[in-house]
């Protein structure tokens, strides 16, 4: 019986240094914060299972009641702290990855199981709706020269274009509203929209070879920049307009904003069928990988076999615009760690960085390989 108990508690010592690895592993996505929530009581029982199994193999020893108890809650702490001393070294590797992906259908079963009790309360905001909440709070001190997309980055249809040129303009730029510019971009003549001249194109194509722009030019509505983001959004809505010019002080083009401009100040960035999904790595070849800029860098720190970690950033996107000190643009290229990071791909009006090249540094490949060189003689 004693035997039986003591290969019991071996069990449940393992079962729960496990239990805190794979809750460790969960941890590392903010997704799946609630299934890491919900192993916590399994961990928890686990401990006290152990515990009481503990206190029955120490029953029957013959020494005085107290050291029995001492011993009890010394082998209780000894699993609590050796659990999570595990947890914290090995959560992140590559056995936490591991035993994630093989006990899969026990965490979602057992998270099935426990999911009322690890729900948030209902007057405690999730982390989206804290986030959604100060965002409602910050628009009303929004201008709009903070969101909009700014002069030299405007995507325009030249007045004296054929409707043909125009719908090009339309498919290669994927945006449904574009300002009609005549000599410049201070010139605006109106909003072109992509309906007007696709119904055209589609019902009357002999007709749009004689058509000018300037039949299907809607008016533009102008606003300063310094206008609040809130009254433009009323404007919006109250015109039934979705892109707005925005001028200067001086009365020139500073750049325009959009329906989807305004609402993102208050949700956050939307994707929509034009934004391509991105893998988190793509091996380029020669040692070159391409990654999701959202790449957590404990993990790109594994993956080129170096200690990579930042007390400040978590991504590698985040890492090359810290570095940088300002946003990325395309072709930017920095040295950390002896990694060589490059600013691959940037999309959208906010100009979001999408994908980064990673490659080791010149300097840091040479003396690995003089090192190897060395090992081998």
């Amino acid at each position: 019986m004693l035997s039986f108990a003591i290969w019991l508690a071996a069990l449940l010592a393992i079962a729960t240094s496990v239990v805190a690895i794979v809750k460790a592993a969960l941890e590392r996505n903010a997704d799946e914060s609630d299934k890491a929530e919900s192993l916590s009581f399994l961990r928890l029982g686990l401990t006290a299972i152990f515990g009481i199994v503990i206190g029955q193999i120490t029953f029957g020893l013959t020494f005085d009641w107290w050291l029995k108890a001492g011993l009890a809650v010394a082998l209780v702490i000894a699993l609590i702290l050796g659990s999570q001393l595990l947890s914290t070294k090995l959560g992140h590797k590559a056995l936490g990855s591991w035993l994630l992906k093989a006990m899969s259908p026990i965490v979602r079963a057992w998270h099935l199981l426990f999911t009322p009790i690890s729900l948030p309360k209902d007057d405690e905001p999730e982390e989206f709706e804290q986030e959604l909440l100060e965002s409602v709070e910050e628009f009303g001190e929004t201008i709009v020269g903070e969101i909009m997309v700014p002069r030299i980055d405007m995507a325009t249809v030249p007045f004296d274009a054929t409707v043909e040129k125009a719908m090009s303009i339309f498919l290669q730029r994927g945006y449904s509203r574009l300002p009609i510019v005549g000599k410049n971009k201070d010139d605006i003549r109106g909003v072109l929209y992509l309906k007007d001249i696709a119904r055209l194109l589609h019902e009357n194509p002999k007709l749009a070879g004689e058509s000018s722009l300037a039949d299907f030019a809607r008016k533009a509505v102008f606003v300063p920049e310094s206008k609040p983001v809130d009254d433009l959004l009323r404007e919006m809505q109250a015109n039934s307009t979705h892109i707005a010019i925005i001028i200067d002080e001086y009365g020139g083009v500073a750049g325009l904003a959009t329906m989807e401009d305004v609402i993102e100040e208050i949700v956050g960035e939307i994707a929509d069928e034009y934004d391509k999904d991105v893998p988190d790595i793509d091996d380029l070849g020669d040692g070159r990988m391409r990654v999701n800029a959202r790449y957590s860098l404990v993990d790109l720190g594994e993956l080129f076999e170096l200690e990579l970690e930042d007390q400040d950033v978590d991504s590698v996107g985040g890492l090359l615009a810290k570095t940088l000190g300002r946003l990325p643009k395309f072709g930017d290229r920095v040295v950390v760690s002896g990694l060589t990071l490059i600013a691959d791909r940037i999309e959208g009006r906010r100009k979001r960085l999408i994908s980064v090249i990673v490659e080791k540094d010149s300097s840091l490949a040479d003396a690995l390989s003089a090192f190897e060189d060395k090992e081998d003689k």
